[in-house]
């Protein structure tokens, strides 16, 4: 395949096992947070940014960059209506704040 304009969008790229676990269990917290209106999963999404975080700085950024282009690429309407892209944005936004 050819090379293509956008890293991460590149369908030769190889994903980094461990930066595909943390954002597994961000989007998770993320997901439970949005279905149950619940400030309870703080705890957990507090514990996963703060082992992402103790990985290093470089790890930190890759798992930023990946939460990023997830939320640049939310579709509306193709993936979600309107209030629920904006909803997800906002969750997303507030863990890339707590890494960054």
């Amino acid at each position: 395949m050819p090379p293509v304009s956008a890293a991460l969008a590149d369908p030769n790229a190889v994903s980094s096992e461990a930066v595909y676990c943390s954002l597994d269990v961000l989007l998770r917290a993320i997901s439970v947070s949005m279905l149950n209106g619940n400030e309870a999963i703080e705890k957990e999404m507090s514990e996963a940014i703060y082992l992402i975080q103790s990985a290093g700085e470089d790890f930190a950024n890759a798992v930023v960059l990946s939460l990023s282009y997830l939320r640049d690429r939310v579709g509306v309407p193709r993936d979600m209506t309107l209030p629920a892209a904006r909803q997800f944005r906002a969750h997303l936004n507030r863990a890339i704040g707590k890494l960054i």
